[in-house]
């Protein structure tokens, strides 16, 4: 028994393309996600107030500087988070940058494949379509061509009439 796909495969549209717009605007999404989080600052730690405050002094003559973050001073667990400096927020930002275009293009890639693959199973499933349309009429023209010799082989019956 043949069992027949009637799931016809469709395509609508065309891949998106490279728009510089849409990665600015995903670039300038997470660079306002960099400075808003803690990601734009760096954890200093300190198990004596000495040592926490040494570190912290030394980091803000590097150009750090307090975040909106709480200050934890407990015995043995001094910490704090200090905003990079804008140079080294710039090294940050253009790594994302980088690792935002690298994603934008994998994604637009990756859309430009599945819209290459659907497309060639669509032309299969026409291709097969139409194969299978022809050997059905052929096999409709051998059937009919049959039909008729046998038809034509025994002539129709005649009945005398009462």
């Amino acid at each position: 028994m043949t069992t027949i796909n009637t799931n016809k495969i469709v395509i609508n549209g065309v891949p998106a393309k490279f728009d510089a717009s849409e990665l600015q605007r995903r670039q300038q999404k997470h660079k306002v996600a960099y400075q808003q989080t803690q990601q734009c600052c760096e954890m200093i730690r300190g198990s004596i107030p000495q040592q926490f405050l040494q570190s912290v002094s030394d980091k803000m003559a590097a150009g750090y500087t307090l975040s909106k973050y709480p200050t934890t001073m407990e015995p043995i667990n001094y910490s704090a988070l200090l905003v990079k400096p804008p140079a080294m927020q710039e090294v940050d930002l253009t790594k994302i940058n980088n690792d935002v275009s690298s994603a934008y293009k994998a994604e637009l890639q990756a859309s430009h494949e599945d819209y290459k693959q659907r497309l060639y199973a669509q032309l299969v499933q026409a291709e097969e379509s139409k194969q299978a349309a022809k050997a059905q009429a052929a096999k409709d023209k051998v059937y009919a061509d049959l039909k008729r010799q046998a038809d034509q082989t025994y002539s129709p019956l005649v009945f005398p009439e009462a």
